[in-house]
């Protein structure tokens, strides 16, 4: 065999290892980056989501904080890429009342594109409470970075 056929030969099993298998691509997942502070009337709430293509390999997360003090609640929320392990929805009460509340959601999953798709509280509010419906919207929540939207129904 002479040396180009040998290089050629070796160029393309190259490429053929090195490319990803028919239908694997890189995820494209739901991403938001919010932390405000809510009236508990205000609560439960939806949000927007901006997309991201990740890395090859890396997964979709959801992630949601809600600590509740008195009359107010803190949401913190992040979707987007990760590389941790994928794990089924996992909800857990940190600390119960009365007067400080904590609970987080957290959500990996590689199955599909855009398979992170929690878009309000919901899951999580109405686990604590079941206080009246409102709505609210965020104030600089910005293009891409997910905004909060009308009170969802619980």
């Amino acid at each position: 065999m002479s040396s180009t056929s040998l290089l050629a030969l070796l160029g393309v099993t190259f490429l053929w290892i090195c490319s990803p298998l028919p239908g694997v691509h890189a995820l494209d997942c739901q991403w938001a980056a919010i932390e405000t502070v809510l009236n508990t009337s205000q609560m439960p709430v939806e949000w927007t989501n901006g997309k991201k293509t990740c890395d090859f390999g890396d997964g979709c997360q959801d992630t949601l904080m809600l600590i509740e003090n008195g009359p107010q609640v803190n949401l913190v929320l992040t979707k987007g890429c990760t590389s941790q392990e994928d794990h089924e929805v996992q909800v857990t009460e940190h600390r119960t009342g009365p007067g400080l509340s904590v609970i987080s959601y957290t959500h990996v999953c590689r199955h599909r594109d855009l398979c992170n798709d929690l878009s309000s509280s919901v899951p999580l509010w109405s686990l604590h409470s079941e206080k009246g419906v409102g709505g609210v919207r965020s104030s600089g929540g910005g293009e891409g970075r997910g905004c909060l939207e009308q009170g969802a129904q619980g």
